[in-house]
């Protein structure tokens, strides 16, 4: 927990292991949206379901 607060308020740039956390997190939440999504869409195709 501490590396995100000294990412967060630190200007210059992000070491690798930050940059592995950011696209990790990036990706999860990308993943967990489109799951999201694809189910809205489902449901709003059958009604009936």
């Amino acid at each position: 927990m501490e590396t995100i607060t000294v990412a967060a308020t630190r200007s210059s740039g992000f070491s690798l292991s930050e940059m592995e956390m950011l696209v990790g997190s990036a990706i999860v939440i990308a993943v967990l949206v489109w799951m999201l999504l694809s189910r809205v869409r489902r449901d709003r195709n059958q009604p009936h379901a």
